[in-house]
């Protein structure tokens, strides 16, 4: 496996990370689904919120190594 493959790979791992926290911060920002399961709404935002920006730091890290 070459270095450009393992690059892809941990880029499309952090994409994929990156767009499944922004469609569970969508699902609690914009509607009442999940709401029930979670009694600390605020923290499980921050939490989403970290894990985006964390992604995404991770993303450009990948971009310029490619």
């Amino acid at each position: 496996m070459t270095s450009e493959a393992l690059l892809n790979a941990a880029f499309l791992h952090f994409t994929a990370v990156k767009a499944r926290a922004e469609a569970n911060l969508e699902v609690y920002l914009t509607g009442y689904a999940g709401v029930g399961e979670h009694p600390d709404i605020v923290a499980e935002v921050i939490e989403l919120t970290k894990t985006i920006v964390e992604a995404d730091e991770a993303i450009k890290f990948l971009e310029q190594k490619k």
